[in-house]
């Protein structure tokens, strides 16, 4: 059983490798955006950008939720035997995703337009600084949507060092245009905030076009569309992408909470997300590679190895996120003198880092049982799961944590953590079940 484990999970891991490079280096965006306007154009710029970044995140996550259905239907196609099935896969995932991402954008153009984070309830000057930073921020979705579409289809296809390598090149690429449109380098217009915003989107979209260059993706588009295949997306990509929304949801409007503290509190919860952000990524792509490996054992009804798969998968990532945990714990003291934050913020970032360290064990095993539980199409106890867990759990703990009991920023981590630390019991109880019912049922 142990040689079995072992087994399945190097297969898992090397797949999952490249896939969580990948993810760290979509990661490390945020963190490069925070590094470099922290230090360069100071806290004050840092709040307008974390309140610029986060209303962005809804539609941004709804177009990656969506393309969740290209890389477990692939991977249950290869498994069964399919491959003629694989090009309407891709091009209708990226016709849904495509199209939720300009629908997303549009909308999202016309609230910030409309005064919008005005309603929020946020500091003016920050209000002020982050209007057209989100507005720019905003015109890269539909690219960013189109990217995630085709880089799952390369993940689930054999092809994860290519989404790796375009995914690194738009990293470097934001770096550098960064830097030149933040400070006016090199003969480059000084945009400050806002060209922290247009790097962003030209990185992105050269991303785009890099991956859709590189190697030409069958998708058959001269064939059309069909509502069977749109339905088909459409029933594993919405409960994913509900998941994902109420999931970040609750870290997206967290910024906002903090906003109802202090300008610092917004900082230092930007920093503190970043980090346990970063340190996500390693599950996520575990979950991502379970996504993959168990669709193709569902394709081929074989539920014994996707126990297997599971369960290998599942010790290697919780043994490994348990050390990252204590190392995060141990240097949380240290972390603030990163981003340049001031003293108050330093002192409420430390707090928050030491509940994150706390919650990334729970954080890690919801990941890798949502990616188990989409490889084998069971998806709408996912999302109902994430809305009883952080909307009916998480965040009303975290106000009243952070408010009436007085615990501010600390206390609504803590209840960000609650909602993850029960919505990693119900999808394992619901994996568990499911695997025990289905051997029964095979048996």
């Amino acid at each position: 059983m142990l040689a079995s484990l072992r087994r399945e999970f190097v297969y898992t891991f090397r797949l999952s490798v490249p896939i969580t490079i990948g993810l760290v280096g979509q990661g490390l965006f945020g963190v490069v955006d925070t590094l470099m306007i922290g230090n360069i154009l100071g806290e004050s710029a840092l709040a307008a950008a974390t309140i610029g970044h986060n209303v962005n995140w809804p539609p941004l996550l709804v177009a990656a939720g969506l393309c969740v259905a290209v890389p477990v239907l692939t991977a249950q196609a290869r498994g069964a035997g399919r491959l003629g099935d694989v090009p309407a896969i891709l091009r209708h995932g990226l016709l849904v995703s495509v199209a939720a991402s300009l629908i997303g954008t549009f909308l999202l153009c016309a609230f910030i337009c409309g005064n919008g984070l005005h309603w929020l309830g946020q500091p003016e000057s920050v209000c002020a600084d982050a209007k057209f930073f989100s507005c720019i921020i905003a015109v890269y979705i539909p690219a960013a949507a189109a990217f995630q579409a085709l880089k799952s289809f390369h993940d689930a296809s054999n092809g994860q060092w290519i989404s790796l390598f375009w995914t690194l090149f738009g990293l470097l690429a934001n770096i550098f245009l960064n830097w030149v449109l933040m400070t006016g380098t090199l003969g480059f217009p000084n945009w400050g905030l806002e060209g922290a915003a247009a790097g962003t989107l030209f990185s992105r979209l050269a991303q785009l076009a890099g991956i859709a260059l590189h190697r030409r993706v069958a998708c058959e588009f001269r064939k059309g569309f069909s509502l069977k295949n749109i339905r088909e997306n459409v029933r594993i990509g919405v409960p994913s992408a509900l998941h994902v929304l109420f999931e970040a949801g609750l870290f997206i409007v967290a910024p906002f909470f903090m906003g109802w503290i202090s300008e610092a509190a917004i900082a230092a919860n930007q920093i503190v997300t970043v980090i346990s952000g970063l340190a996500y990524m390693f599950p996520m792509g575990v979950g991502q590679a379970l996504s993959i490996r168990i669709g193709e054992a569902f394709g081929q009804g074989d539920w014994r190895r996707i126990r297997i798969i599971f369960a290998g998968a599942a010790v290697a990532v919780l043994a490994s996120i348990a050390c990252l945990a204590a190392a995060l714990i141990a240097v949380r003291a240290q972390i603030p003198a990163l981003f340049n934050l001031g003293a108050e913020a330093a002192a409420m970032s430390e707090g928050m880092l030491f509940v994150a360290g706390a919650y990334m064990l729970f954080d890690a095993f919801q990941a890798i049982a949502a990616g188990a539980l989409r490889g084998v199409s069971d998806v709408k106890i996912i999302a109902v799961s994430a809305f009883v867990s952080y909307w009916l759990v998480g965040c009303p703990t975290a106000l009243v944590l952070g408010f009436p009991v007085g615990l501010d920023g600390l206390g609504i981590w803590i209840g960000l953590a609650s909602g993850l630390a029960l919505i990693a019991c119900i999808l394992g109880v619901r994996f568990f079940v499911k695997c025990a019912r289905e051997g029964r049922s095979r048996a």
